[in-house]
């Protein structure tokens, strides 16, 4: 009997993870720091919840919308964050960037699934526009400025 309630309790467990995700609205900032034009911290989701349902997720919390359109084969292709559209005929585009070293992902919304505590960036950016890395996030802001400078007039 007590073996079959300890079943029952462990089996009504659900592993929970709490993903942040930021939003970055200037075009090709080439940063990965602070500042974030926007902030949603998406507590109690489920492990294997994939980034589109944590966009889900902080958009019923109000302080996050999205759009996308459905691609039978690639999956949602993420075009507007918070109101401000990817203009194609400008080639840009919504970067997904996360894991430890804040990378561009693998994978799509659809299919990216962020660990526990991770923390994933949007930022719109251009094709073509070689932004690949990230500028280094010092903590002062004139070293970031200094950064950002360098690589706008390169």
């Amino acid at each position: 009997m007590f073996g079959l309630l300890c079943l029952v309790l462990l089996s009504s467990v659900v592993a929970e993870k709490e993903v942040t995700v930021l939003v970055i609205n200037r075009v090709n900032a080439g940063r990965t720091c602070p500042p974030y034009d926007g902030t949603v911290v998406v507590p109690r989701l489920e492990e294997k919840a994939t980034l589109l349902t944590v966009m889900e997720q902080a958009q019923h919390q109000g302080s996050f919308t999205f759009g996308y359109t459905l691609h039978p084969k690639w999956g949602a292709q993420i075009n507007t964050i918070n109101g401000l559209s990817a203009d194609s005929s400008a080639n840009q585009y919504w970067e997904i960037l996360g894991g430890p070293d804040m990378e561009p992902t693998e994978f799509g919304a659809s299919s990216y699934v962020p660990a526990d505590g991770e923390e994933v960036l949007f930022r719109l950016v251009t094709f073509g526009n070689d932004i690949s890395y990230a500028l280094p996030c010092y903590c002062h802001p004139w070293t970031a400025l200094f950064w950002a400078l360098l690589v706008a007039f390169w």
